[in-house]
C-alpha cells in the first residue's frame, strides 16, 4: 500500500491536546496552525507532519498517493459527541406547532414530540430504520463529521431498544463513520407508566441486555423526564458494571441533577441551558466535560443560548455537539460553531477545539481521534476555505471539500466515493 501525502494546505489545524485531559480555560483559545507543511499517512495512521520541502524530497524517493488540498484548510475530522441520529419517521408538523406557540412540554403532553418518534420507531423494521438513519449519517459525514456518538432512546421497551442498538452497530460496521454507542433507555417515561415502574424495568430488563454492547449510559434528568433519585439508581448500576455515565440535564429546569457530578463523575453533562453559577461550580469540581448543543437552542429553545464563554472562564472543559434528532434535524457541526461564535460568547478557536479534540475526550476516544498528531487515526477533512477564521463567516457555503477516514478518501468535491 502506498503512503499518502496531503499537500498544498494553506493551514493545517492540528488541534493538539494537553495529552491526559481535555482543553480548558486559556488552553481552549490556543490553536496550533501549521503552514508550508504536509501530512504523511501510512496504513491509515498519521505518521508525521513534515515541512513542504521535506515532503518534496520524500516524494522523489518513494511511491506515494498525493492528495492536493488546493490551498485550503486541513483539519481533523469533527467529533460529534451527542447525537440521536438513529430513529424512524419525521416530525415536520411539530415544527409548525412550535411556530404557532406550542412549547416542548405541551407538545410532549399531547402525545407528540418524542412519543411520535417512539411510535414510528417501534412500528418500523430494522432495515427501514437503518435506511433512514444512513441518509442522515451520509449528510453528517459530508459536513465533516468522522466520529459520532449515537444513542438509543426511541424504543422505551426492550425489543425496540435492542433493534435500535443493532442498527447503531450496523452503521458502525459500514466504516463510513466511527461510531460510539450509548444506551439511553431512560430518555422519556412512556405514556401511562409511572417513573419508578419504568426506571426499574430499564435497570432490570433492558440494561443487562445492553451493557456489553455500549460504551456509555445516558439519562435524561430534567423536569418532565427523570428525577435525581431514578438517575442515581441507573448511575449506580452503570458504575457497578464499569460503564461511564453521561447526563442530559438542566435543559428545562434545574432539579438538582448536577448534584450527581461529584458523586458519579459523569464523563459529560449536556444541554445546561438553565445552569447557574452554583451548577458551574459543581461541574468544575467534578472534572466533567460540559457539552453544548447550540442547534438545539436554535430549534427548540426559542433563541435561548448558553453563555459558553462563562463555563470556559470557570475552567470547565467544553465540547460542542449537534444533538441531531427528529426535533433538531441538522447535524452540521460547522453551523453549530457559527451559532456558538455568534451567540454563545465563544471564539472560533474555542469552537474548533470543542468540536474536535474535546469532542474526542467527550467520547472517550482522545487517544485515536480529534487531532492531527503522529500515531492517531487519519480521520482528516479538507475545507473549501483558505483560513479557519472564515469558517463562521462563510457558514452557508459547502464548507467541506474532502473527507478522509482511516487514510482513505471517502468524499470529495460533493460526492461519496464507492
Amino acid at each position: 500500500m502506498k503512503d499518502t501525502l496531503i499537500l498544498n494546505a494553506s493551514e493545517i489545524l492540528t488541534m493538539e491536546g494537553s495529552g491526559w485531559e481535555p482543553l480548558k480555560s486559556e488552553k481552549m483559545k490556543r490553536l496550533k496552525v501549521m503552514e508550508n507543511s504536509a501530512i504523511l499517512i501510512r496504513e491509515g495512521i498519521i505518521r508525521e507532519i513534515m515541512t513542504s520541502e521535506k515532503a518534496e524530497k520524500y516524494m522523489k524517493g518513494n511511491s506515494i498517493h498525493a492528495v492536493d488540498a488546493k490551498g485550503n484548510v486541513v483539519m481533523p475530522g469533527l467529533v460529534d459527541s451527542h447525537t440521536h441520529i438513529v430513529y424512524a419517521g419525521t416530525r415536520e408538523e411539530e415544527f409548525y406547532q412550535k411556530i404557532s406557540g406550542n412549547g416542548y412540554m405541551e407538545i410532549l403532553a399531547s402525545g407528540n414530540g418524542i412519543y411520535r418518534t417512539v411510535r414510528d420507531t417501534r412500528s418500523s423494521s430494522g432495515d427501514e430504520i437503518f435506511s433512514q438513519s444512513m441518509k442522515r449519517v451520509y449528510e453528517s459525514v459530508s459536513t465533516g463529521t468522522t466520529s459520532m456518538e449515537i444513542k438509543t432512546g426511541y424504543g422505551l421497551d426492550l425489543s425496540t431498544e435492542t433493534k435500535m442498538l443493532e442498527v447503531i452497530h450496523r452503521i458502525k460496521n459500514t466504516g463510513i463513520v466511527n461510531v460510539i454507542p450509548t444506551f439511553l433507555g431512560m430518555h422519556a417515561i412512556p405514556q401511562g407508566q409511572r417513573e419508578n415502574e419504568y426506571s426499574n424495568y430499564v435497570i432490570s430488563a433492558m440494561f443487562p441486555r445492553m451493557k456489553d454492547r455500549v460504551k456509555f449510559v445516558d439519562v435524561f434528568c430534567d423536569r418532565g423526564a427523570f428525577s435525581v433519585s431514578s438517575t442515581s439508581e441507573m448511575a449506580e448500576v452503570a458504575k457497578a458494571n464499569g460503564l461511564r455515565l453521561k447526563l442530559h440535564c438542566d435543559e428545562f429546569a434545574d432539579i438538582g441533577c448536577l448534584d450527581l457530578c461529584e458523586k458519579y463523575h459523569p464523563l459529560t453533562v449536556d444541554h445546561l441551558l438553565v445552569t447557574d453559577q452554583r451548577g458551574m461550580d459543581k461541574i468544575a469540581r467534578s472534572g466533567t466535560i460540559a457539552t453544548f448543543l447550540p442547534m438545539t437552542a436554535f430549534n427548540v429553545a426559542d433563541g435561548k443560548y448558553n453563555d459558553i464563554g462563562a463555563f470556559i472562564r470557570r475552567g470547565i472543559p467544553v465540547a460542542l455537539a449537534s444533538d441531531a434528532s427528529p426535533v433538531s434535524y441538522n447535524s452540521n457541526l460547522f453551523f453549530a460553531m457559527h451559532l456558538a461564535v455568534k451567540y454563545c460568547r465563544m471564539s472560533i478557536e474555542e469552537a474548533l477545539n470543542a468540536a474536535t479534540i474535546n469532542g474526542a475526550f467527550a467520547c472517550g476516544m482522545e487517544g485515536q481521534y480529534g487531532s492531527i498528531e503522529s500515531g492517531k487515526n487519519a480521520d482528516i477533512i479538507i475545507l473549501n476555505v483558505d483560513s479557519y477564521r472564515k469558517i463562521p463567516y462563510e457558514y452557508g457555503i459547502r464548507m467541506v471539500n474532502s473527507v478522509m477516514r482511516n487514510g482513505e478518501l471517502i468524499y470529495r468535491d460533493g460526492a461519496f466515493r464507492s
